[in-house]
């Protein structure tokens, strides 16, 4: 196979530099920011993932891994207040519910969302940190020494974010619990940006990267779910709060079982049974 050559700092560097500049437009509003930041952690901890077994320098890795994460976690909570809101709308259209029965939760809702104690000058403040966060790490890569690697290199680490997405999917299948399908939602994401970035090396790597698109954000949307129906039942004095719980479950119960039925698919092959790589010695 031809050695195709990869610089995993120079892959950083540009998705530092796509994101920097789609947040940088004036026409994007403040909770497209938020996303994008927030999807460009996920993908930039993915690719740390890849590149950790052969990346001689692990305090970098380190330190970058332990940067992005803080860097999702100061935007959580303006993410929380709003998913809360438009899940529960999501729930309304999606079931058919007469919205009129339930206008005490969505007013309670908006308030939450109009007095959230964060205002617009206080994201924008942390927009604003944010965008020079990442100015800085993109120095702090300039800076770095940079080495070439073969997609060879790469597949110890590709297999290992594989394996940690199998296991906890056979964690979550066995155990049901929210917060273990959520930890393979995790991995299952980090897989599939790997396979994104890999793609023109591997087999089948559009319809694959397909499926873990919707299973992740079926996923996704199953523990908006779960978040919401937490909400309620610490809210039992709503009206009409058991109706709103019993569908949000049933959604959420639907949601799950469509997305662990594409997962068995996606992860039906042990790690060392996986041939996904083009022309390499398995």
């Amino acid at each position: 196979m031809k050695s195709i050559i990869f610089d995993p700092l120079n892959e950083i560097e540009k998705l530092l530099e796509h994101t920097s500049k789609e947040i940088s437009e004036s026409s994007i509003s403040s909770d497209k920011q938020i996303h994008s930041i927030r999807v460009m952690t996920k993908k930039m901890r993915s690719l740390l993932y890849l590149i950790k077994p052969f990346f001689g320098d692990k305090e970098f890795l380190e330190s970058q891994n332990k940067f992005y994460k803080e860097l999702a976690k100061s935007l959580s909570q303006e993410r929380e207040t709003k998913v809360m809101y438009d899940t529960f709308q999501w729930l309304i259209k999606k079931s058919k519910l007469p919205i009129d029965n339930f206008e005490e939760i969505q007013t309670t809702l908006r308030q939450n969302l109009e007095n959230n104690t964060t205002t617009d000058a206080d994201i924008n403040q942390k927009l604003q940190i944010c965008k020079q966060s990442m100015m800085m790490a993109l120095d702090t890569i300039k800076d770095q020494k940079r080495e070439n690697y073969t997609i060879k290199d790469l597949k110890t680490g590709f297999l290992q974010t594989y394996k940690k997405a199998y296991d906890t999917l056979h964690l979550a299948l066995a155990t049901k619990e929210v917060e273990d399908i959520h930890l393979f939602r995790k991995y299952a994401k980090y897989h599939m940006y790997q396979i994104q970035l890999l793609s023109n090396q591997l087999r089948r790597s559009k319809q694959r990267s397909k499926d873990l698109d919707k299973l992740t954000s079926l996923l996704g949307r199953s523990h908006d779910l779960a978040l919401f129906a937490e909400y309620l039942h610490n809210n039992k004095n709503l009206t009409n709060l058991d109706m709103l719980i019993f569908y949000t479950s049933k959604e959420q119960k639907k949601l799950t079982k469509e997305a662990l039925k594409i997962a068995k698919k996606a992860f039906k092959h042990r790690p060392r049974k996986l041939k996904i790589f083009k022309d390499i010695n398995h």
